[in-house]
């Protein structure tokens, strides 16, 4: 049973009142919550590691929250406090107190900070790292290669190789230099099996660049069944084989998954490709429902909404799914490209797409 009134009520409340979207209240409810552990924390000589504990839980969801919000400065003002008061974890916030800079839009003051946090503690893979997604996404890549190869003589293990591999992988991708990025998300999956989740923006940077035969090889590797089906319809439609695309989503709606980690989206796709948006929309509602809130359900709510006439809601979902985006890549960030596919491919209402269109990154260039 949880007693009002304690930390851990405020924290359940303050998680509440987030998945309902009340932002302003989950930020005052986890606000008072760091405000009083901090002066705890910091007026006791040995705290205790419940009251640490929910203190750096506290901190870690107003984070997300503010990020969602919006308020980078906010964000960054408690990454600072954070740093004063988690000794043990200091460099670690401020890393993040360094993006919330960058994020904030004090570019060249949050890449320094990151530099030297860089120099500070040269052994430090993940100062490294960050300095060089950062510089990604500020489209400054000769800076970013510079920093990844340093990141590289830092890693300790296969996860790190593994990030600096796919991080290698980022920089050739906005490069355009398709096969070369494939084979390092290889490599970075041979490191670290969580990369293979990273597959379908795999398929879809080729599918985008119009290379059918470059993805093969890789594809032919999947090993979700659904995924793989799901893509090779994609390809065969592209290509003019409209009967062929077809009958290959028609074998991938035959199972509905019942992992959510994996074949979901493929299934939702098939079943718009085959004309029913609904079952679509009914299968991400339940997953929202269920606290699956990802920024794959929300653009796949757009598209079946645009394509059973409700502008509206496309529009509210691809908000929702930028606003998540943007917690990772920054205020600037737009969505990715190749995600635009489907809507190029099955929208026909053109007043539709200019509206929509402006969710997502122009193409990559080749």
């Amino acid at each position: 049973m949880r007693i009002a009134g304690t930390y851990e009520d405020l924290i359940e409340q303050a998680r509440q009142a987030r998945a309902s979207g009340q932002v302003g209240a989950a930020v005052a409810l986890y606000g008072r919550v760091v405000d009083r552990l901090a002066t705890v924390v910091s007026n006791t000589a040995t705290p205790d590691d419940r009251m640490r504990d929910l203190l750096l839980t506290a901190a870690d969801e107003l984070q997300l929250v503010l990020d969602w919000a919006g308020d980078r400065v906010m964000a960054q003002a408690l990454c600072r406090r954070m740093a004063d008061v988690d000794a043990e974890n200091r460099t670690i916030w401020l890393r993040r107190a360094a993006t919330e800079r960058i994020h904030a839009g004090e570019i060249e003051e949050g890449l320094a900070d990151l530099r030297r946090l860089s120099a500070e503690e040269p052994a430090e893979f993940w100062h490294t790292i960050e300095l060089a997604a950062r510089l990604i996404e500020l489209d400054r890549l000769d800076e970013a290669e510079a920093a990844l190869e340093q990141a590289a003589t830092q890693a300790r293990d296969d996860e790190e190789r593994g990030l600096v591999h796919w991080t290698r992988s980022r920089i050739l991708r906005q490069r355009g230099q398709w096969q070369a990025a494939a084979q390092e998300w290889q490599a970075a999956c041979r490191r670290d099996a969580f990369f293979r989740r990273a597959g379908r923006a795999m398929y879809r940077m080729f599918i985008e660049a119009g290379d059918y035969d470059g993805v093969l090889p890789y594809l032919s590797q999947e090993k979700d069944p659904l995924v793989e089906g799901y893509y090779r319809g994609v390809i065969a439609y592209r290509q003019g084989e409209v009967g062929r695309a077809q009958k290959i989503w028609r074998r991938v709606i035959q199972n509905k998954p019942a992992d959510v980690e994996s074949g979901w989206e493929a299934w939702a796709l098939a079943q718009i490709r085959l004309g029913a948006p609904r079952l679509a929309l009914d299968l991400v509602a339940d997953l929202v429902r269920r606290g699956y809130t990802t920024e794959e359900c929300y653009l796949i709510a757009a598209l079946a909404s645009a394509l059973l006439g409700d502008l509206e809601s496309a529009k509210t979902n691809l908000d929702i799914a930028l606003r998540i985006r943007r917690q990772t890549f920054g205020p600037r960030a737009l969505l990715p490209s190749d995600l635009w596919i489907d809507f190029e491919d099955l929208l026909a209402d053109e007043a539709a797409r200019q509206e929509l269109r402006g969710f997502f990154a122009p193409a990559a260039r080749g």
